[in-house]
Order: structure tokens, then sequence, then C-alpha cells
């Protein structure tokens, strides 16, 4: 009986060393691989291009103005045409009055925008551009990003300035609205 004791453990053992190997084999991964789970990507600014239609960005220029601005005294849309053209009501004398204004856009080196005045209009009255200027600068609240300079009879539009929920700011590229040629870069702040 000694014998079938020492056999039956020996076939045990042996199944026991077999099924240790086998369970060894299927816990090991199936190719070589990295143990770091984090790729190293190089430090540099990336730079996504797009393409615009004026028509397309009125809507988008139109909703951010809404949605940011709505609770102001100063009310107004802008519409791109051949020139940068600004439509609103202002508070004066206890009335609304109708405002409008056209500028010139001039792409900076930088990736921001220069809107030059070319006519302004308050209803069917023609002001002085620096006095109207002077008015929406000291009285109605803008972004950060957005200068008046009224002796140039100006408005600086500082885009990489504009804060956005990304890491990203917007430089314009080209802002050609006569062919309708408008081009940004969001590039990367890190």
């Amino acid at each position: 009986m000694k014998k079938w004791k020492w056999l039956f453990f020996s076939l045990l053992a042996i199944n026991v060393v077999f099924l240790m190997m086998m369970a060894g084999l299927a816990l090991q991964p199936s190719k070589e691989k990295e143990l770091s789970t984090r790729q190293t990507i190089e430090e540099k600014n990336v730079s996504l291009g797009i393409v615009a239609k004026k028509e397309d960005l009125n809507v988008l220029i139109n909703k951010y103005l809404q949605k940011e601005f709505n609770h102001q005294p100063l009310n107004y849309e802008i519409k791109l045409s051949d020139q940068v053209e600004v439509y609103g009501t202002i508070q004066a004398f206890g009335n609304d009055l109708d405002i409008s204004m056209d500028f010139e856009p001039e792409v900076q080196q930088n990736g921001d925008l220069v809107l030059k005045q070319e006519s302004l209009s308050v209803g069917k009255l023609s002001l002085p551009v620096r006095t109207v200027l002077k008015y929406v600068n000291n009285n109605f609240s803008l972004p950060q990003w957005v200068q008046i300079n009224a002796k140039e009879e100006s408005v600086y539009v500082a885009l990489q300035e504009m804060e956005m929920k990304s890491d990203f700011r917007v430089k314009v590229k080209k802002f050609d609205l006569e062919k309708n040629d408008i081009r940004f870069a969001l590039v990367s702040t890190d």
C-alpha cells in the first residue's frame, strides 16, 4: 500500500506543479510593454488653424455677446460685412438712442485685432467719434481684452487675453472681410 500512496502523491504534485505553471503563464502579459502609463509629450506650443466665414462668425460673436453681457445697459450686436459694423442702443438723457459704428479691421503681428473707426452715428445724427468712444469707454464695462482708444479713434481687441475654458488662445492670421477670408489659430498656452 505504500506504493499506492507514493504514486497518488506524486501524481498530485505533478498536477499542482502543472497548474501553477499554467497560471503563471496565463498571468504574464502577452507582449512586452513599457511600464510607464503616461507618455512624455514635448513641451511646445500646438497650433490649430481655423478658417471661418463672415456668416458663421456673426452668429458666434453675437451668441457670445448675448451670453456674457446680457445684463448691461449697453446692448449691441456685431455684424461682419465688408467692415465690422456695430449696432446697438445706449441710455442717454432718459431715452434709448440707436447707435451705429463702422470699423475697418487691421490684423496685428501678434495676432490681435485693431478696429479703426470709419463712421459713427447716433440716430440720424453724426457725432464726433472721439466723444462717443470716450463716453462708451467711461460709462460701460467692456471685457478686459477690449480697449478703446478714443484719441486714435480705434478699438484694440486683444484676443490672446480673452479667457477661454481651455488652455488655448486665439490669434488672428487673416481678416479680409471683402474676400470673406478669415483665418484664426488656436494656440496652446503651455
